[in-house]
């Protein structure tokens, strides 16, 4: 998520150097904790047996493209931040790459995304099908993996983390279906949406929880870090929403087969306004105008000023939770990446 964001840092010119630069040190420090993780999963996965020749130049397209420092490393830092060390978190790092990738594969079906950062998906490159069986394959990975950990864990941790994986999947699994449903409503209630968003940042609180587990935090540690990587979750997802109107061509894949970016849902509540927004994303090509036109018409929204004000307040909590954790460097960290997730806004 953080990585998909930095690359478009690079190409929006509404982006300070300030926050390129805060975000690059989150970005950093997100690699420094996943890297060793990250070549062992890309290792691991292409020693497996693929007889398709197609199937397996897929995988190697989608490994060689395969830059997700946001699991691991926030689960590394959860570790940490508990008293862990990174070297006993690096197994389930593994294993929470695998689940990313396989959620990534399939969403990319479920979204009809045929591109992202200027690239295409592996759906876009090789089709549904092909897409579908990698994703199954990197799931089918993951948990055999973590079958194997099993052996080194206290089975109270492994009940744990194996609960914490089943609630935490159900939980995005239930955003992605109410997204779904949502998506049959031209112009869909904003607060609907939002439950929608703050569904799917379990896909964050997942790796917090589990990092605090493996680190053998409290009770009340592995709470206040599943709070973190929930607030967390969800300043990415909203931010991830305000980025996307900065760029034509993913808000005209958004109205074609997604919803819209909470911020616009908000904005089109004025019927005037709505017509306006509307008009200039049914046309075949967007000028920079006519972004610009957009942009300032959210900008200058009301609710959208009510929303940043809330994302303010989740920064402001997630900041008191951070304050309240032991090990003083893990707390730098963590209050780094929750200040550069809202950077400019």
């Amino acid at each position: 998520m953080l990585v998909a964001f930095v690359n478009k840092l690079k190409t929006n010119e509404k982006v300070t150097n300030k926050e390129e630069k805060l975000m690059i040190k989150v970005l950093a420090l997100l690699q420094q904790k996943s890297i060793k993780a990250l070549e062992k999963a890309k290792k691991l996965i292409l020693s497996e047996r693929i007889e398709s020749k197609r199937a397996r130049e897929a995988l190697q397209y989608y490994v060689k493209n395969w830059n997700d420092t946001t699991h691991p490393g926030i689960l590394g830092l959860a570790c940490e931040a508990v008293g862990g060390n990174l070297r006993i978190a690096e197994p389930m790092q593994i294993v929470t790459l695998y689940l990313a990738a396989s959620a990534d594969l399939h969403d990319d079906i479920i979204d009809n995304s045929t591109f992202k950062n200027g690239k295409p998906t592996v759906f876009g490159k090789y089709g549904k099908d092909i897409t579908m069986l990698l994703g199954n394959a990197m799931l089918i990975k993951g948990f055999t993996l973590l079958y194997d950990y099993s052996k080194k864990l206290e089975s109270e941790k492994f009940e744990k983390i194996v609960h914490t994986i089943k609630d935490e999947l159900f939980e995005l699994g239930n955003a992605h279906l109410l997204e779904v449903e949502l998506r049959s409503i031209n112009v869909p209630p904003p607060e609907q949406y939002m439950k929608i968003l703050r569904k799917k940042a379990s896909s964050i609180r997942i790796n917090t929880k589990i990092g605090a587990i493996i680190g053998g935090g409290s009770s009340t540690d592995i709470k206040k870090l599943e709070r973190y990587g929930e607030i967390l979750g969800i300043l990415i997802g909203l931010r991830e929403e305000f980025i996307d109107i900065f760029e034509p061509e993913e808000l005209r894949n958004r109205i074609k087969n997604e919803i819209l970016p909470l911020p616009l849902l908000l904005t089109i509540k004025d019927q005037k306004t709505k017509n306006e927004v509307l008009q200039i994303l049914s046309k075949p090509k967007i000028s920079e105008e006519d972004a610009q036109k957009i942009v300032d018409h959210v900008f200058q929204n009301n609710d959208v000023r009510k929303l940043k004000m809330y994302m303010q307040d989740l920064r402001k909590q997630a900041l008191a939770i951070v304050n309240g954790i032991k090990n003083k460097r893990a707390r730098g960290k963590l209050a780094l990446i929750i200040n550069g997730s809202l950077e400019d806004l």
